[in-house]
């Protein structure tokens, strides 16, 4: 008997009943067909440990933190993150207005067909049509720009959400949205070895162990803006050492850990400085600088203009 879901499942609204997967209940997840589902709320607690399918989640609007197994990551509506099938994770968002987040589970039985049908000849479909793919799907967890493809998907989901006629819900299509948006996610993950080909390692299976490290790290310094933080932490989230890990981020992403992280720190000191109840001195504390000089200094330098003037100058 299916036991009840937890309270972050049960808030959630899907599109079709039946296909929000909760690792709270009694459901088998290789039995619930492929799902969408959307939570609105102003704010959300951080929730109990779950098990996730294979997703891909988005939030709409304002940001939504998630702790996939032991990293850090931040969402916006100009990013989504993709989380494996079987992966622990948590989640948590405060808002100041209704906030969505929206995502698509998909079914382990319909990723091993869709992979199968890319991956195989004509001929070899042809002569077993019901065999799945060999090679599991496991996707880099981290944050990707935000896809136009993508946004296109999700943009016809968000509208079938309101959709009042359940009838007509259910004679929709989603089977053939759902492969689109998994041949989406395939090709994006292909593209990313011109990324990984950046690193000097000889070997690819070295170069891509390092790039998932170290868009590990570089989603922590996304999800925490607020502080400073120094090269041994980092590189201890990223699992290797200081030096080598300075060496392939700027390999990788063509600036120092240092330069992204204080880049990102100022980016939000913008936000804040937009929202006319913040001082200065607040807006300083709340970025992780030590005193307002330096951080009115480094931000006449990035953007031309005091952190005063900046809210007047429309940059």
């Amino acid at each position: 008997m299916t036991t009840k879901l937890c309270p972050y499942c049960n808030s959630a609204q899907s599109i079709l009943m039946g296909n929000v997967y909760c690792s709270h209940s009694a459901d088998n997840m290789a039995k619930l067909d492929n799902g969408s589902m959307m939570l609105r709320s102003d704010n959300l607690e951080e929730t109990a440990d779950h098990v996730s399918r294979l997703t891909i989640r988005l939030s709409l609007n304002g940001e939504q933190y998630y702790r996939v197994g032991s990293h850090d990551h931040v969402i916006n509506p100009k990013s989504y993150l993709v989380i494996n099938q079987g992966q622990h994770y948590r989640t948590a968002f405060n808002g100041t207005e209704g906030q969505e987040m929206i995502l698509v589970a998909f079914k382990p039985s319909f990723v091993s067909g869709v992979l199968q049908s890319i991956v195989t000849s004509e001929d070899k479909l042809l002569d077993d049509p019901f065999k799945s793919a060999e090679q599991p799907v496991a996707f880099f967890e981290k944050c990707y720009d935000m896809d136009e493809e993508i946004q296109i998907i999700f943009s016809k989901l968000r509208k079938l959400m309101d959709e009042k006629d359940l009838g007509w819900k259910k004679e929709f299509d989603l089977q053939s949205i759902y492969a689109t948006l998994l041949l989406r996610l395939l090709s994006v993950h292909k593209n990313l070895k011109q990324d990984i080909d950046q690193l000097k390692s000889a070997k690819l299976s070295t170069r891509t162990e390092l790039f998932r490290r170290l868009t590990i790290a570089k989603d922590y310094m996304d999800a925490h803006p607020e502080k400073r933080i120094s090269i041994d932490e980092v590189s201890q989230i990223a699992f290797l050492s200081p030096h080598h890990f300075k060496r392939a981020f700027k390999e990788l992403f063509h600036t120092t850990p240092h330069q992204y992280h204080v880049e990102k720190r100022l980016e939000y000191s913008r936000e804040l400085l937009n929202e006319s109840s913040n001082k200065i001195e607040d807006v300083c504390r709340k970025v992780g600088f030590e005193n307002s000089s330096s951080f009115i200094r480094l931000f006449r330098e990035h953007y031309g203009c005091t952190p005063r003037a900046y809210p007047l100058t429309g940059i």
